[in-house]
């Protein structure tokens, strides 16, 4: 009787151990994500970010400061609408996010092509729209775009310039600041 408790209590603790690295080597399970909710399905934005960019992901986030060759299109030039193509802009767009649009400002906005190859998420959405860093500057440049009275043509031709400061090698290569 005491060996039947003694293996039972080792093919327990076995179980325990296997489920514990399995935690470890693969945080906790959240299914597929999806592009709903703050952070495409997953449960935190670290847990997005390690999805979409593996171990390159650094504690500083998703933005200009984990690549060097962002720098090649990251001139310090101020824009026409204030902002500078650096990561001190990239810092200012972050914020514009938060920028309040009105219905008509909003129906501008919707559907410019944001599309890098941090996500699958390609269009601006009226809300919902991915959380990534460069997704939220880009959303937030359309935002600050939108309230100056921008065209539409003219904010997805800036949305453009910011995709090539971030993805220098061209959003389709997937090489860039955030690899």
């Amino acid at each position: 009787m005491d060996t039947k408790l003694i293996s039972v209590a080792i093919i327990s603790a076995l179980i325990g151990v296997i489920a514990f690295m399995g935690f470890q080597l693969y945080g906790t399970p959240t299914g597929k994500a999806t592009a709903s909710g703050p952070y495409q399905g997953f449960a935190t934005y670290e847990e997005m970010m390690q999805a979409h960019h593996g171990n390159q992901v650094q504690d500083t986030g998703c933005g200009m400061e984990s690549g060097p060759s962002a720098s090649q299109f990251a001139t310090g030039e101020l824009t026409d609408y204030g902002v500078t193509l650096d990561n001190s802009g990239y810092e200012q767009l972050l914020n514009a996010n938060a920028l309040k649009l009105s219905a008509e400002q909003t129906k501008k906005i919707v559907g410019l092509d944001i599309q890098i190859p941090c996500c699958g998420f390609q269009k601006i959405q009226a809300s919902g729209n991915c959380e990534c860093g460069h997704h939220i500057a880009l959303v937030g440049l359309a935002k600050l775009l939108a309230l100056k009275g921008y065209e539409r043509d003219a904010i997805q031709q800036q949305l453009d310039i910011w995709k090539n400061i971030f993805y220098p090698n061209g959003v389709e290569s997937g090489a860039g600041a955030c690899g």
